[in-house]
């Protein structure tokens, strides 16, 4: 059938265009790009014999000039972009491709031995063929209607890619706002007692809980306190203070002063005055994976889309090229993970690709470490704090992931009395995790002991999505064993064995089973424990457990049961009731709580008998904009609720005053990291609201106009929200929202608003005195040429309006075809709208 007329003629006239792009890149080339071409000439090539060319029942040339044409194309694997290649088309239609250039960008692509095969070749001969790139499984195709050079790859033949399936762990883009370069704070928590009976009746002396930081730079100087004033003896106790540096790049925590030791394994926490190194990702990079990623290998022959799902439920869908992919970052669970991939190709064809996978939390990937050391001198506290003793002192770890399946480590600690070192391990199987400790130790005078225990968890799941959980343990101590800090060491067990075990049988009832058997050493008995447990969710409202448990020690067997009924009363509030067969024991709760931030409130309350006597328990926090406060009462009772044995009623205050590059604030206590956050002039003492929900709000400006967010944690990110719902109109808030990413300890002061709230109006004329007629321009502050300038539009007769301008001068440049320019001043005393009278181009206001 022969094409239409029309149709015909369109398809000679993109053969002309065609023809015409190809003989404007043909046009004669300098003398340097002619020795740059006999240059390249000399070079290895990929000869391609190009397809004939057929544009309405005619056969084109791709050259028709009679010499070559030198063209930059690029270069594409599918859909995705390699990077450009020159490419010459031959007078004969031939085309030539430097050799090494392709090869070079195959190496992104293809796997390793394919690559050793390409380059061998290229060493081999002065030119290659298609047939040696299509013998490594390459097909070479050139597309003159796209100017591309386009690869086709065999499956088999291509490289290893990751595909990442958490988001987790990833770099992070966009900018935070900076910390202050000075900041600190102080927290104030007091508590006042008032003794009913069972004691001196009346107000005993109030005692407060003092800590805080400054920090300066990155430097963080920071303490505990508690003062009791009128109190008996000494009334100020100083419980330690330090200096901290974090080297963010290199994951780790320098401390000197009283350090705050942390232990593996047996080892004890000693008080130690001196200097430590630290790492940790969950403090110092919380955000990081540092658990076994579980890389899991696999191979598309096609296009597809991949689902990725992890213990039933779908984390990422992939579309996936063909290629070898290892697929990282699964967001693993405590115990076993069940992974499946399920992969639907082009064709319509599906796989299903299953791993298996157990994981114990204390796990660490491949080539991560975690380490502690701590140096100085012991320095236990004393009536008036820390006492710094002569007596030197060391401890510390070294934990690494040698492979993703197996972490391990060793752990020391030694003062002049005791040494001690041990090692630990973790190792992940297909049938579970399994995790030991081993230490020895030497004591002066008591001599040598030695400890070591052994674990093992696993998480089964089933199909309907239930799972089952199994533990065992076994621990032994030699008698004289004892780390840093034990006086006089005397271990009454030489083992302990034990474990437990749980099953769904749906999702409303589970059961369960645990004990634990001591050996005795000496005179010492043996102690069993041994317990049942059964729950059921009777309805999304109520669930019932109950417990049986036999114990045996020195004072004899024993057997009781313990029932527990909870009951939900809408979504914030629940009671509960639990009867025990020990003693009788009979208890009725309450919780409630109500709103978030400021304005919010919980209560707990409960009330008991037992054949021993009776009690009720009062507790109530409330949370304001400036502090948190709380009231609490308990008393006893012989009998049911006869006589006092005693009766206490406390009172509890908590706040914090703190400051970040001058600005000051009193708010709730700080837990870490902070902000102050201000309203800026422009909102006319508006009120500013810190991170609004239809629950509540954290904080607000107020009569002090600054506002404290009392709870950033350090080297999460965070963004915090903010609004003005009383600003004037027109005011400037910004994005109302700050992006941070907190150091250690570190203070912001944000400000809400900004000088950019002015709307300026007017009409702008060009150099004859003509209106700027329906352009655009744009307007940028003179003294701030680094700010995004501010789009400006006019209407026909040359009317404009500029909204987010602050007092200054502004240079607005129009893209009339005259280039108009106009310099225009704010005044320093604008309420958010100024009218400007008419301005001409060259000419100031």
């Amino acid at each position: 059938m022969q094409p239409s007329r029309p149709r015909a003629d369109r398809a000679h006239l993109l053969g002309g265009c065609a023809f015409v792009m190809v003989a404007l890149l043909a046009l004669p080339a300098t003398a340097a790009e002619q020795a740059g071409a006999t240059t390249q000439v000399q070079e290895r090539r990929v000869t391609i014999q190009a397809p004939p060319q057929v544009v309405a029942g005619q056969q084109m040339r791709l050259n028709p000039t009679g010499r070559p044409i030198a063209l930059t194309v690029p270069v594409k694997d599918g859909t995705t972009y390699l990077g450009d290649i020159q490419l010459t088309i031959m007078p004969d239609d031939r085309i030539e491709v430097p050799a090494q250039r392709l090869i070079d960008l195959l190496a992104n692509v293809v796997n390793p031995d394919t690559l050793k095969a390409l380059q061998a070749a290229s060493t081999s001969s002065a030119s290659l063929s298609p047939a040696d790139f299509a013998s490594s499984g390459i097909d070479l195709r050139y597309n003159p209607q796209t100017l591309e050079l386009n690869l086709v790859i065999s499956a088999e033949r291509r490289g290893t890619r990751s595909v990442s399936v958490s988001p987790l762990d990833r770099d992070r883009v966009g900018n935070f706002v900076q910390p202050a370069e000075y900041s600190a704070y102080l927290n104030i928590r007091g508590a006042l007692d008032y003794l009913h009976a069972g004691g001196d009746v009346g107000f005993a002396s109030p005692i407060f809980s003092l800590d805080g930081a400054t920090r300066i730079g990155r430097i963080v100087a920071e303490g505990e306190a508690i003062w009791q004033p009128g109190a008996i003896g000494v009334d100020f106790q100083r419980l330690g203070s330090r200096l901290v540096f974090d080297d963010e790049s290199n994951v780790m925590r320098w401390t000197a002063g009283d350090l705050q030791t942390t232990s593996r394994g047996f080892q004890s926490a000693p008080d130690i005055a001196g200097i430590s190194i630290f790492r940790s990702y969950s403090v110092l990079q919380p955000q990081q994976i540092i658990r076994p990623r579980g890389d899991r290998s696999f191979r598309l022959d096609r296009p597809s889309t991949v689902d990725v799902e992890v213990n039933g439920q779908i984390v990422r869908r992939l579309q996936l090229a063909p290629g070898n992919y290892d697929l990282r970052d699964f967001p693993f669970t405590q115990g076993a993970n069940d992974i499946r991939l399920s992969v639907l190709d082009d064709a319509g064809r599906t796989e299903l690709l299953r791993f298996n996978l157990f994981l114990d939390q204390s796990q660490l990937a491949k080539g991560l470490s975690e380490f502690g050391l701590y140096a100085g001198v012991l320095n236990p506290i004393g009536p008036h704090g820390p006492r710094y003793s002569d007596d030197w002192a060391v401890t510390g770890f070294y934990r690494r992931g040698f492979t993703d399946q197996l972490t391990a480590g060793v752990n020391f600690q030694a003062d002049e009395r005791t040494k001690m070192g041990g090692a630990e391990f973790v190792i992940a199987t297909p049938i579970g995790a399994f995790a030991g400790n081993f230490s020895i130790s030497d004591i002066r005078n008591y001599g040598s002991g030695h400890a070591a225990r052994l674990t093992f968890q696993r998480l089964i799941q089933r199909r309907d999505g239930q799972a089952d959980s199994l533990t065992l343990f076994a621990e032994t101590r030699s008698r004289r064993f004892g780390p840093v800090g034990v006086i006089d060491p005397d271990n009454q067990f030489s083992a302990e064995i034990g474990g437990g075990y749980s099953h769904a049988f749906n999702e409303r009832v589970y059961a369960g089973f645990d004990g634990r058997y001591s050996i005795g050493r000496g005179a010492q008995p043996d102690v069993h424990s041994y317990r049942v447990t059964t729950g059921w969710r009777i309805s999304d409202l109520a669930s019932l457990t109950v417990d049986g448990r036999w114990e045996r020690d020195s004072g004899g067997s024993r057997f009781g049961a313990l029932a527990s009924l909870v009951v939900r009363l809408g979504r914030y509030s629940s009671v509960r009731g639990d009867y025990d067969t020990r003693d009788n024991r009979m208890r009725a709760s309450f919780q409630t709580l109500h709103g978030q931030g400021v304005g919010s409130y919980n209560i707990t309350a409960d009330v008991e008998r037992s054949d021993r006597g009776s009690g009720f328990n009062f507790n109530g926090n409330y949370y304001a904009n400036r502090a948190e406060l709380g009231i609490s009462h308990f008393g006893t009772f012989l009998d049911t609720f006869g006589t006092r044995t005693s009766q206490r009623t406390s009172m509890r205050v908590g706040t914090s005053l703190a400051i970040a590059d001058g600005a000051f604030s009193v708010g709730r206590p700080i837990y870490d990291s902070f902000a102050i956050v201000k309203p800026h002039r422009t909102l006319a003492g508006a009120d500013v609201v810190v991170e609004p929900t239809p629950f509540g709000f954290t904080a607000n400006s107020g009569a002090l106009k600054a506002g404290t967010h009392p709870s950033i944690s350090s080297y999460a990110e965070r963004t915090i929200t903010v609004d003005a719902p009383n600003a004037p109109a027109g005011a400037d808030l910004g994005q109302g929202s700050f992006r941070l990413l907190p150091p250690y300890r570190s203070g912001y002061k944000l400000e809400v608003g900004s000088d950019y709230f002015v709307t300026a109006i007017g009409r702008l004329l060009d150099v004859d005195g003509e209106p700027v007629s329906l352009v655009t321009g744009t307007a940028t502050e003179l003294s701030k040429p680094e700010r995004t300038p501010v789009t400006v539009f006019t209407t026909r007769d040359g009317r404009f309006a500029a909204a987010g301008l602050a007092p200054g001068r502004w240079r607005i440049e129009m893209l009339d075809a005259k280039k108009s320019t106009f310099i225009i001043t704010i005044p320093a005393d604008t309420k958010g709208l100024v009218r400007l009278p008419e301005i001409q181009s060259g000419k100031d206001q």
